[in-house]
């Protein structure tokens, strides 16, 4: 299965390559936003083998174009407990996300309540469609320079059961990762 799963993400990296394609009357030209494509199925065909790591989740973070980036590799390390638990261990999942009833997803199903994915870098990818789906119901969540207004959304939306998860990602934003327990 995972043969087959590095083969069709082969083919869908080559699909995206910045190679100018023939059609008729000549050439279709290669956009930024191929070259972008490109790139980012590259890198992720990389790192699929790869070892976790934060610096690799802040890349992916980056490549998906997600919003508030900064909270939300808070709320990774918040909702892993900094990478260590048996959801983001076994489920794969950084975000404590559980399975969408109505929204579209990358889960593969469910792992001890919680939607589970096949790699780490898909929770992510469901993290952004999970954002997109919002903005798509009206949210505007678009105000990136305030990231006191991206904790008030989730706290509006009750993104966590724990009433104490807002004031901890603070807590967490003004401590270092080995000061936090």
């Amino acid at each position: 299965m995972k043969l087959l799963i590095h083969f069709l993400k082969g083919l869908l990296l080559l699909s995206l390559l910045p190679i100018p394609l023939s059609i008729p009357g000549g050439y279709l030209p290669t956009t930024e936003a191929r070259k972008f494509q490109a790139e980012k199925m590259a890198y992720y065909y990389t790192i699929m083998d790869l070892p976790f790591s934060e610096d690799l989740l802040k890349k992916v973070i980056e490549y998906e174009r997600i919003r508030y980036p900064d909270v939300v590799l808070l709320q990774a390390q918040l909702e892993t407990g900094f990478y260590t638990s048996d959801i983001f261990n076994n489920g794969k999942n950084c975000f404590g996300m559980k399975f969408p009833k109505y929204r579209p997803t990358v889960s593969i199903g469910t792992y001890s309540g919680h939607a589970q994915y096949l790699h780490w870098m898909d929770s992510v990818i469901d993290y952004k469609i999970w954002q997109d789906w919002y903005l798509s119901k009206g949210w505007n969540i678009d105000n990136k320079s305030d990231k006191s207004f991206y904790m008030v959304f989730l706290d509006c939306i009750k993104y966590a059961e724990d009433p104490l998860y807002i004031p901890k990602l603070v807590r967490l934003s003004t401590l270092s990762a080995k000061d936090y327990s």
